[in-house]
Order: C-alpha cells, then structure tokens, then sequence
C-alpha cells in the first residue's frame, strides 16, 4: 500500500502488520483440504498465519523471482493477498480466474479503490466483491505510522468461509 502523502516505496513493499491479518485469520474458516495461493507473499505476513499444511499453500513474491502475473497457478480455494496498489486490477482479475467455483478470495487495499471512474468498467466486469470489511483502526504499514486513507478486505465468499456479514462491516484490530 502507498501513502497519498509520501514517496512510493520500492516495489509497494507494504508489509501487512501482523494485527490486520490475526483479525481477518479469526474470521476465517478454512476447510481441511483447501488449497491457499498468497500472490505476494511479501515477508510472510499473510503466508504463514494461514493455518494449513504446507504442502496446500503456494505463493509468487516478485523479489524471489516469481511473478504473479506471469506464474500459472492450479485453481485455489482460498487466495489472500495484500497486492501492490498500481497492479491490484491486473491481480483480482487473474485471482478470480485462478478462484475455484467455492472458492474465497481476500485483498486488502485502499477503501477509496472502490470509487474511481477509470474503475467503473473493470466493477462491471469482474463484480463487486459480496463483502467489504473496514480496518478500524487505519493499520500502520511502515514506521508504525498511518496514512491518510481507510483500509478494507475485498472479499469475494463463494465458499463461505468468513464469519462476516454480507455487504459492509467492521473489523477492529488491537494495532499497537
């Protein structure tokens, strides 16, 4: 995620803080055989709370060489990412075409990505996601500091796995 008021960081390296994604893993409810696609695994931070098997979880990271954009992936049922803000079309486009039928897609972004004009078209095509969970309160990716913008899950629950009511709601993290 980028700040609307600082310098871009290289890559959008944005690290998910561990508080966001503890909160969003209480309200999930893996099923025993799910296969997990985490299309930037970044440090982990996603990744490794996920609590399945091993050998159910695959990931790209782009600093390890492996695109997402350009890596075919077997169809998932759950795919959780934090995805870098200019390719986050590109990314939720492939992740539903990669989603199994039942499948439960999550990407955290910039609550105000729901209301461009230049979007309208690609919401259109693809759907808007069946839940939007707000981040209360702002995280704080780097230096412990927030930015000026809301942040929410984009969640697409085909497979029902999140204890969250459809449409808008609220989850409230404990950020220190």
């Amino acid at each position: 995620m980028s700040s609307t008021h600082r310098k871009v960081l290289p890559s959008e390296f944005y690290p998910t803080p561990d508080a966001v994604v503890d909160t969003l893993i209480r309200h999930l409810n893996l099923k025993p055989e799910d296969q997990f696609l985490e299309p930037c695994r970044g440090d982990g931070a996603i990744f490794d709370k996920v609590p399945l098997p091993e050998q159910q979880k695959a990931y790209a990271e782009i600093r390890e060489g492996i695109d997402y954009l350009n890596t075919s992936f077997s169809p998932k049922d759950v795919i959780i990412t934090n995805p870098p803000f200019s390719l986050t079309v590109e990314f939720i486009r492939k992740s539903l075409s990669e989603l199994t039928d039942d499948g439960t897609m999550i990407y955290l972004q910039r609550l105000n990505f729901l209301g461009s004009k230049t979007r309208i078209p690609f919401w259109q095509e693809v759907g808007l996601p069946d839940k939007v969970s707000i981040i209360v309160p702002r995280p704080r990716f780097v230096k412990n500091a927030s930015d000026s913008c809301e942040y929410c899950w984009f969640i697409w629950d085909r497979g029902d796995r999140l204890t969250l009511p459809k449409g808008i709601s609220h989850l409230v993290t404990q950020i220190q």
